[in-house]
């Protein structure tokens, strides 16, 4: 009923945005060097909190059609 979402422009976006960030992290500037580590530390934790939520929601959905197969039976 629902097709699989296009993420082909934010997977785009991500992997440009995590490339510069890789280079940055690389380069000579100490500060940037520091940002870009700590950018990409902040952004695998949002990942994986995103995950994490994703998962909670999936849960939920699962017991409320379980409530509501029950109450359809009753």
């Amino acid at each position: 009923m629902f097709g699989k979402e296009d993420t082909t422009y934010n997977d785009m976006r991500y992997d440009s945005m995590m490339q510069w960030l890789l280079e940055v992290r690389e380069g000579e500037d100490v500060v940037n060097r520091g940002g870009a580590k700590l950018t990409i530390e902040y952004i695998e934790h949002l990942n994986k909190k995103i995950k994490e939520l994703e998962d909670k929601n999936a849960l939920k959905d699962e017991f409320l059609k379980k409530m509501k197969n029950k109450l359809n039976e009753a």
